[in-house]
């Protein structure tokens, strides 16, 4: 596709977009944002519980975390565009994360 031409018009009635498409969107943020702030949450009652960290510095902890969560999808969309492309940016992403998985699993036995 070249750039500066004019965009195509989308046929309103071919399914795609529109309000439903916008409903969505807000609800699958809004939902992400819910999960966001309990996480963070969570994450203070077990730092300063079980695992016995003062209130300062599970503080900072979670905020370590939360700028961490905040930041990667900006250096993860910069390695998309310049190097990896959409596809294998997306499959290394899925990898990476069965990495942890396997890994998170596998050190509890």
């Amino acid at each position: 596709m070249e750039s500066g031409g004019p965009l195509a018009r989308l046929d309103p009635g071919d399914g795609r977009g529109g309000w439903r498409a916008a409903l969505f969107i807000v609800v699958v943020g809004f939902l992400e944002r819910i999960g966001f702030i309990g996480v963070g949450g969570n994450l203070i009652t077990y730092l300063t519980g079980p695992l016995g960290m003062s209130t300062a510095a599970a503080a900072a902890g979670v905020n370590a975390w939360s700028g961490t969560v905040l930041v990667l999808p900006l250096v993860g969309a910069l390695a998309a565009d310049s190097r990896l492309g959409r596809y294998r940016a997306v499959l290394l992403a899925g990898v990476l994360y069965l990495l942890a998985f396997g890994y998170k699993s596998g050190c509890g036995r």
